[in-house]
Formats: C-alpha cells, structure tokens, sequence
C-alpha cells in the first residue's frame, strides 16, 4: 500500500510538471505566432491555431 502511494504522488509530481512546461511551450509558441503576424506572416500558413480561434492551438486535430 505504502509504495502505491508513493508511485501515485510520484506520478502526480511529474504530471504538475509536464502542465507546467505544457504551458510555457503553448505561451512561447503563441508568442511567436504574434511575432510572425507583427512581420506581415500569412495568418492562412498557421496551420497550427484553429482557424475559428486563433488563440488556441489545433495540433491534436487530424486535419492540420
């Protein structure tokens, strides 16, 4: 029992982790998205950000 725990609250850690980094690469990649826009970037090229929401990335959908 003891080392269930001890598994979960390791899993758990590492999770908070990969959110955290998650969202850092989310911000970064937003930013260079506004940086390529501010240059005169083609906003139909972005084929990462969903179309109907340009602030939300699109990668887990199968057509981009």
């Amino acid at each position: 029992m003891r080392t269930e725990y001890k598994e979960i609250s390791k899993l758990s850690i590492e999770n908070s982790k990969l959110k955290q980094e998650n969202l850092k690469l989310r911000i970064a990649l937003c930013n260079l998205r506004d940086e390529y826009l501010d240059m005169g970037g083609d906003p139909n090229q972005l084929e990462l950000f969903d179309k109907d929401n340009p602030s939300q990335l699109n990668i887990f959908n199968e057509e981009a």
